[in-house]
């Protein structure tokens, strides 16, 4: 991986009640899972990044960040900021409060919770498609930088706003991209499914991130993520 292009990581999606600043937990980025590269516009600023699974280290957490530990898959809030390959401390928090520069609020954080409850999983398994991950990460973002709540899903576009995606090549993202998008994008806002918690891990020197935790396990997870292909399918 270059080491010189921003790794955008994930943001982590809370349905919590308030976060005290003991709430926390040190993690350090170590490395992508499935997932591309692809050329994000953010105004009137292009690079290159790679969009999908994030893979992160969590240990010591305290207060909620206790929820969070080991090998867990994230992705990113922060598109100003980059990862770091060494432990750091991070504030475990509500999704609405990242990312910590300029927080997104409470119905962009809603937004992206109905992307978490539609995707049902399939989004951080390790059999999720290379398209599905991008498509997932790119949505994030997309809510992040244009959702207007006045406006709801009609805000969202992927080719146009201040919020831009391409093919590194300045081509148009494949097909199979861009129907997981349409589909994550047209599905926001719904409730989290009992049992799935979203945190948001939060830091003022590196790149926010959202992590899912499913309070049955892997086991429950991966059930969540055939549900998820079942509404596709229907």
């Amino acid at each position: 991986m270059n080491t010189r292009t921003p790794v955008l990581a994930a943001v982590l999606l809370c349905s919590l009640g308030s976060a005290a600043m003991a709430d926390t937990v040190d993690a350090k980025f170590t490395g992508t899972a499935k997932g591309s590269n692809v050329t994000i516009t953010v105004g009137a600023s292009s690079k290159n990044v790679f969009a999908g699974q994030l893979k992160h280290t969590f240990a010591n957490g305290t207060g909620l960040g206790a929820a969070l530990s080991g090998d867990m898959v994230t992705y990113c809030a922060d598109i100003s900021q980059y990862v770091t390959s060494t432990f750091k401390t991070f504030n475990v928090t509500q999704i609405a409060n990242l990312s910590d520069a300029s927080p997104m609020g409470i119905a962009k954080a809603n937004a992206i919770a109905g992307l978490y409850a539609f995707a049902g999983g399939g989004q951080v398994l390790s059999t999720a498609s290379n398209d599905l991950a991008t498509a997932f990460q790119l949505a994030v973002w997309e809510i992040i930088t244009d959702y207007s709540p006045e406006d709801g899903g009609a805000s969202l576009n992927i080719t146009g706003g201040n919020f831009k995606a391409t093919k590194t090549d300045g081509s148009a993202l494949s097909a199979g991209i861009m129907t997981h998008l349409s589909a994550l994008l047209a599905n926001i806002g719904g409730p989290l499914p009992e049992g799935i918690s979203l945190y948001g891990v939060s830091s003022s020197s590196a790149q926010d991130q959202i992590v899912m935790v499913p309070s049955a396990g892997t086991a429950s997870l991966a059930g969540l993520g055939l549900l998820c292909v079942a509404r596709r399918r229907r």
